[in-house]
C-alpha cells in the first residue's frame, strides 16, 4: 500500500486550495444541517413535554351555565320537524346539519357563546 501512495504525483497548489475550500464549505453545510435538526428536535420536545403539561379542560355543559345554550328552531330558521343529520367540531365552531322539509340546512355555531354565526340552506324553497 505504501508503494501505491508513493507513485501518485503531488497535487497542484491550486487544487489544494480548491480542496481546502470544499472542506470548509462541507463543514459549514454539515454544521448548518446539524443545527437545523437540533432546532427542530428541541421544538418537538418542547411541544410534547413542556408546553402540553396542562391538558385542555373538559367543558361542563349545563343548561343555565352557557349563555344562549337553548337555540329555538324558529330562531335558527328551521321548522318544528327538522331532523339532525350530523355534527362536526372544528376548534371553537360547531357545524350542525339538519334535514328540514326537503332541504338540507347547515348551521355554524360558535361554541363559546352558542350563537348561530352562519347558515346555509341547500335545496327546496327558503323559509
Amino acid at each position: 500500500m505504501a508503494a501505491l501512495d508513493d507513485d501518485e504525483p503531488p497535487l497542484d497548489p491550486a487544487l489544494l486550495r480548491v480542496q481546502a475550500k470544499l472542506r470548509r464549505l462541507m463543514l459549514i453545510a454539515g454544521l448548518t444541517l446539524g443545527l437545523g435538526i437540533l432546532a427542530v428536535s428541541v421544538a418537538v420536545i418542547y411541544r410534547l413535554v413542556i408546553a402540553d403539561n396542562d391538558p385542555p379542560s373538559a367543558a361542563v355543559i349545563t343548561a343555565d351555565g352557557i349563555p344562549g345554550a337553548d337555540i329555538a328552531w324558529s330562531d335558527a330558521g328551521l321548522g318544528a320537524g327538522a331532523e339532525l343529520l350530523s355534527v362536526a367540531l372544528s376548534g371553537d365552531r360547531m357545524a350542525l346539519v339538519f334535514a328540514d322539509a326537503g332541504r338540507t340546512v347547515t348551521l355554524l355555531v360558535d361554541t363559546r357563546t352558542m350563537a348561530v354565526i352562519g347558515r346555509l340552506g341547500i335545496g327546496g324553497a327558503a323559509p
